[in-house]
C-alpha cells in the first residue's frame, strides 16, 4: 500500500460514506435510541450539554478522514463490491474501532465502562460497515 492509492479512491463515495456515518450517529445517540444509555454509562449530565456546531463539524471531518483511509484500503485490497466493502468495514471496525473503544473505556473512569465501550464500539463498527459497503459498492 502506498499514498498512490489516493488517486484511485472514488471521492464521491468517501463523501457519501462520511455523511452516512455522521447521520447514523445522529440517530444512534438520540435519547430514544442509545443517547440516554450512553449518558448514563458515561456519567454525562444531559441537562448540561449544549449544542456546539464545532463538535459536529469536527465529527464530520473525522468521518471523512476515516473514509479516506477506508477508501485507500479498499483500493489496496481490490475491494470493489458492496459485500467486500462490508467485510472490509467489519474488519476495520472490529480490529481498530471496537478495540480502541475498549481501551478508552478501560482508562476513562466512566461509571459503566462496559456499557460505554459497547455503545460507542458497536456504533463505530456499524458505521464502518456502512462506510465500507458504500465505498466498496462505488469503487468497482
Amino acid at each position: 500500500m502506498s499514498f498512490e492509492s489516493l488517486q484511485d479512491v472514488y471521492w464521491p463515495a468517501v463523501a457519501v460514506a462520511a455523511v452516512a456515518y455522521f447521520a447514523m450517529g445522529g440517530i444512534w445517540y438520540i435519547p430514544q435510541v442509545m443517547g440516554t444509555a450512553w449518558a448514563k454509562a458515561g456519567g454525562v449530565e444531559t441537562a448540561e450539554q449544549t449544542v456546539n456546531p464545532v463538535n459536529f463539524i469536527g465529527t464530520l471531518v473525522a468521518y471523512f478522514v476515516s473514509g479516506i483511509a477506508t477508501g485507500m484500503i479498499a483500493v489496496s485490497t481490490g475491494t470493489d463490491t458492496a459485500g467486500e466493502g462490508a467485510v472490509l468495514g467489519l474488519v476495520v471496525g472490529v480490529g481498530y474501532a471496537f478495540t480502541a473503544a475498549a481501551v478508552t473505556a478501560i482508562y476513562d473512569k466512566k461509571p459503566d465502562p462496559i456499557g460505554w465501550w459497547l455503545i460507542n464500539g458497536i456504533f463505530n463498527v456499524a458505521g464502518l460497515v456502512v462506510m465500507g459497503l458504500i465505498i466498496g459498492a462505488w469503487q468497482g
